[in-house]
């Protein structure tokens, strides 16, 4: 990710943490993709697990009901490293061919991927249907296929999660992208510290307020109108972007208390979960992890910045693409009639273990050759980085620059 200095006239002054040069990698907003994934993975095995290991349920049914915070985290994060990587792109309207090599590159990080496993799922449905068979899917060929390949499932009006169900985020976040040149424009208007942070607690109520009416339930932030929750959080990564190049120095504070702020945010959704209240609650704490561990500073940026942490959140695509349906192909002969009592903590664990070889397949077998030939048929925009975060992740993954 890098932090390329715009003119004064869009950043001001710079009197506080110091912006990472063009070209630069910051390895722990790498390394906390490959957290967050696992965190989701943990939520869609939780309801498997918990039949499976039936002493451990409040356990799981507590990662169930509270650990869906970890998306909304991924939704700051992308609007801080696409804010940070393209704010000079679209300081001004960059016209209609930058705007579409930008699109192009963001969809060589997610969507060949997704169509390969949207159609290992269509595959596997007519199959099962030519013995006689039918596998649960949770969509049918037509509407709901077409909103899956069209990356529209995430734009709200939808009875269910379909098919894929983890790609209704990837679709909000495709929204965000869609939008970018008029969104990005406002928030680098955004010249004084106190105008950032504003700035930020007002992306953060977007979502807040809007589901303080629509209700927090599962259906109103995931499929029914899950838009709110994505601009709103990705608008707050943008803001807290922003706030690094204005000359503040809250980002340098926050990245000397990162460990803190970690705890923090933890203590938040626990006390929350305790007062039944929503854990999306948290986000305006929860959000402000991104921005400190920016500042790379402290032993949780270490952690997260190590080779090995990084290279796990490269997986993070394949990961939380491939994951829940081998979940639901997987429970299909392990489960708790297969794995009898203690021997379903080995059930649990080839569940997830079967999550990350899949992974590892479809990164080295799908993702990144097709990422890095649609990087290969596209120019890039003129004001843009000199290599993606995806391309210098790769090659800090590939040297062992990275820590550790």
């Amino acid at each position: 990710m890098t932090s390329t200095p715009t003119p004064s006239a869009t950043s001001g002054p710079s009197r506080g943490a110091p912006v990472k040069p063009a070209g630069g990698l910051i390895a722990s907003l790498v390394g906390i993709r490959g957290i967050l994934a696992l965190v989701v993975v943990a939520v869609h095995l939780a309801p498997f697990a918990s039949a499976m290991m039936p002493p451990t349920r409040p356990v799981w049914t507590a990662v169930w009901h509270h650990g869906y915070v970890a998306l909304d985290l991924f939704f700051v994060l992308s609007g801080f490293v696409i804010s940070s990587g393209y704010r000079r792109v679209f300081a001004r309207w960059p016209g209609w061919g930058a705007f579409g090599r930008f699109l192009w590159a963001r969809l060589s990080r997610f969507y060949p991927i997704h169509l390969a496993v949207l159609a290992v799922m269509v595959a596997a449905v007519l199959g099962s249907r030519a013995v006689g068979h039918e596998i649960p899917h949770g969509g049918n060929l037509g509407w709901d296929l077409v909103r899956q390949i069209t990356l529209t499932s995430g734009w709200g009006g939808a009875h269910a999660l379909t098919w894929n169900g983890p790609v209704w985020s990837l679709s909000a976040e495709w929204a965000c992208y869609l939008v970018l040149p008029v969104l990005l424009p406002l928030v680098l208007r955004l010249r004084s510290a106190w105008a950032c942070v504003v700035g930020y607690l007002a992306a953060c109520a977007i979502p807040l307020v809007s589901y303080s009416f629509l209700g927090f339930d599962d259906a109103s932030i995931t499929y029914e109108t899950p838009l709110p929750r994505a601009f709103g959080a990705f608008l707050a990564g943008c803001a807290l972007c922003q706030l690094t190049h204005v000359g503040s120095r809250i980002p340098a504070w926050l990245g000397r208390v990162t460990g803190p702020l970690v705890v923090l945010t933890l203590a938040t959704i626990v006390v929350l979960a305790l007062l039944g209240r929503p854990s999306m609650l948290s986000l305006p704490v929860a959000g402000l992890v991104v921005l400190a561990l920016a500042q790379e500073r402290g032993a949780v940026d270490a952690f997260l910045a190590h080779r090995w942490t990084v290279i796990g959140g490269e997986y993070s695509v394949a990961l939380f693409l491939v994951h829940v349906p081998w979940i639901l192909a997987g429970s299909l002969v392990i489960g708790p009639r297969t794995f009898p009592g203690a021997w379903g903590i080995v059930g649990t664990l080839l569940l997830l273990l079967g999550a990350f070889v899949l992974a590892w397949l479809a990164y080295h077998l799908v993702e990144s050759p097709a990422q890095r030939w649609m990087r290969r048929i596209v120019r890039r925009p003129a004001k843009a980085p000199a290599g993606s975060l995806d391309e210098r992740t790769d090659r800090a993954v590939a040297s062992g620059s990275t820590r550790g």
